[in-house]
């Protein structure tokens, strides 16, 4: 992630996996090249990136594009990571819909609008990034 120069993100630490160590989610919304702009954003939201915690550091497990606050993890479990749920609205998406993301044994899919990801009947599940990290404009000088 330090390759992406963030300037606007939100981060939650939370075991996935339950290896007792905590995997990161981070909702990234804007970086130094975006000049103060949500420049990892478009109408449908901003990017969620999964990173797993290794002896070295972390590791990026998945990229997943056009996310929007409320990011859930759910308590439902597939190839033993826990299901993320992720609000899907906007770009042309009128009525905005949970999608439930599950893990396929390597990552979880990169866009909650397609399979394999599906819509959530039941919403029932732990916020770790809440609406407060959408993205703010910048009020006019």
């Amino acid at each position: 992630m330090q390759d992406r120069h963030l300037t606007h993100y939100t981060v939650a630490l939370t075991d996935l996996n339950g290896d007792n160590r905590p995997e990161a989610l981070i909702y990234a919304m804007a970086t130094q090249n975006g000049g103060g702009q949500p420049d990892l954003c478009g109408s449908g939201g901003c990017f969620l990136y999964v990173l797993s915690l290794t002896p070295t550091g972390y590791r990026r497990v998945t990229s997943i594009s056009i996310t929007q606050p409320p990011i859930t993890v759910l308590p439902t479990i597939t190839h033993d990571w826990h299901d993320l749920g992720v609000l899907v609205a906007g770009g042309g998406i009128i009525l905005g819909y949970e999608a439930r993301l599950r893990f396929n044994g390597r990552s979880y899919p990169s866009n909650p609008t397609v399979p394999p990801a599906t819509r959530l009947k039941d919403t029932a599940g732990k916020q770790v990034i809440g609406e407060e990290a959408g993205w703010m404009p910048k009020p006019a000088p």
